[in-house]
């Protein structure tokens, strides 16, 4: 194989790590935005890409001191190492137990670039050839402390750190998800460092060594989904996928280009239009069959949220007449008490059933809204009246800061279900002898009402989902097991509708929550 086509080879490998590594920070960062262990794992990954791309470019660079200084960029290599410390301590909550081991390590990564940039000999001297490539690193005398930083001190640490995991947990399921990691982390780092061989006149081939970010996604990946690693969550699954085949083919469109590029040096009769039009094929092709399973994937939720709904309102017509039925005859008082609750369930049932099937047919015209002038404060009390016995079961106190005579035009029904929403789940996710509070005030020309409570909280991170379609965060499945996660959904439906806004606040977990909701003032 000739010096040339191996350094292309070389250079199509790099390119795929690169690409793949874009693919890794975007499904780490997705799966936990807020979370210090994605955010420090997105930066180690992107530190990694540095490398890799400066590594690419300076090792096809003519001339030797602009081939170097390229390559300097090669000190990403200290803020791989500390990066990686720290989200491995943050994966395993001991960040705030060790911070200053990672103050200390993120310090000494710091100090050191700072120190080898102030000399850049003394880290790498001007580029020379080596193998089959026009420049490669030539390491200073004070190179190695890359390699001691990286391969010494913040590879082993990690390690240890998952390594002590491991042992200390009983579930098998966890102690597989810290093996796995150890065995990928020592995978990766140990292909990557074949690279340093050539660097110091040991002829090994390089080009192993810039498959490690190949070679690391594959184990890492499997265990992100398999054991639920740096928090990625079964709704995310389905989007990865697709993401991972959109980068997957613009890493290819990226190959046919630089192809094309080599191609034309070497042939230079070859027609320029031919990789385009297969680029352009290709992006068309996947365009088509992503969007094609996303709509099928929306076809089937619609049939079977309508089908669901349609099925529920037979028995809740059965059990609104043998309500009525029953209404119609002589009943001791405690019976009959039992009866209205069951036909305000059953109305309130029918009601869910109903903006249930609206949520599948937002565009639907056969459930128009009822808009008309309305009291809020009067539909707050008539939906703490129709919860006082559930209240009352749970020993819960409600206490009501509502204005008197607050008028908008809103649809009663929906904006009750709203109301009845934020009370409810207040009352699933607060204990015993809890509080909530509701209040409506004028401010401004809105009306703004809020439903507070001292129950289990909710995550920061997890606040920006809540909203979402059948999204219940973990703690709420544990606190009622029974909920649909829709509510939530339907809510800000209707407030959008009603050009409203709706948000949540919660200072963290165990320290309760506040659902609010505004509407505009209108005559």
């Amino acid at each position: 194989m000739s010096p040339d086509t191996h350094l292309i080879i070389h250079n199509v490998m790099c390119i795929i790590s690169a690409i793949v590594l874009v693919g890794l920070i975007v499904f780490t960062y997705y799966n936990g935005p807020r979370k210090a262990e994605n955010i420090m794992w997105c930066f180690s990954l992107f530190f990694v890409g540095i490398f890799i791309i400066s590594h690419v470019l300076g090792v096809n660079i003519k001339d030797p001191a602009l081939s170097r200084n390229v390559l300097m960029f090669n000190l990403s290599n200290f803020f791989i190492g500390s990066c990686t410390v720290h989200a491995f301590y943050a994966l395993v909550g001991k960040a705030r137990e060790k911070r200053w081991i990672i103050i200390l390590v993120h310090s000494a990564a710091l100090i050191i670039t700072l120190v080898l940039l102030t000399n850049f000999d003394s880290f790498l001297l001007p580029s020379i050839s080596k193998l089959y490539f026009i420049n490669y690193y030539n390491p200073g005398i004070l190179n190695w402390y890359r390699v001691a930083f990286v391969y010494g001190v913040c590879v082993p640490l990690s390690i240890y750190t998952l390594y002590q995991q491991y042992k200390t947990r009983e579930n098998r399921t966890e102690r597989k998800a810290y093996a796995s990691l150890i065995v990928t982390i020592i995978c990766a780092f140990g292909i990557a460092f074949i690279p340093n061989f050539l660097v110091y006149d040991i002829k090994i081939d390089p080009l192993w060594g810039m498959t490690s970010a190949i070679v690391f996604s594959i184990p890492f990946l499997y265990g992100a989904v398999k054991y639920g690693l740096f928090n990625v969550k079964i709704v995310a699954k389905q989007a990865f996928f697709y993401s991972i085949a959109v980068v997957a083919v613009g890493g290819f469109i990226t190959l046919l280009n630089y192809l094309n590029q080599v191609l034309q040096n070497l042939a230079p009769g070859f027609p320029i239009w031919i990789t385009p039009l297969a680029s352009s094929v290709l992006a068309v092709t996947v365009g088509v069959i992503i969007w094609r399973q996303l709509r099928q994937g929306d076809l089937l939720k619609y049939e079977f949220v309508t089908t669901v709904t349609h099925k529920f309102r037979t028995p809740l017509t059965h059990i609104k007449w043998a309500s009525e039925n029953l209404a119609k005859t002589e009943l001791p008082e405690d019976s009959r008490e039992q009866l209205n609750y069951i036909q305000s369930a059953n109305k309130n049932l029918v009601e869910l059933t109903s903006l249930l099937m609206n949520v599948s047919e937002t565009e639907n015209k056969s459930y128009e809204y009822q808009m008309g002038k309305n009291d809020i404060s009067l539909a707050i009390d008539q939906v703490i009246v129709s919860l006082s016995d559930q209240l009352n079961s749970k020993h819960i106190h409600i206490f009501k800061n509502v204005e008197p005579n607050l008028y908008t035009r809103f649809d009663a029904v929906r904006i009750k279900f709203i109301i009845q929403t934020f009370i409810e789940n207040a009352m699933h996710y607060t204990n015993e002898h809890g509080q909530i509070s509701v209040a409506a005030t004028l401010d401004g020309k809105n009306i703004i009402c809020r439903v507070k409570d001292n129950g289990i909280g909710i995550p920061k991170e997890e606040i920006p989902l809540l909203f979402a379609k059948f999204y219940r965060g973990a703690r709420a499945r544990l606190a009622d097991t029974e909920g649909m996660g829709i509510g939530l959904y339907m809510s800000k439906e209707i407030i959008t509708r009603h050009d409203g806004k709706i948000w949540a606040e919660s200072e963290g977990t165990g320290k309760g929550s506040t659902f609010i909701f505004s509407l505009p003032i209108k005559k």
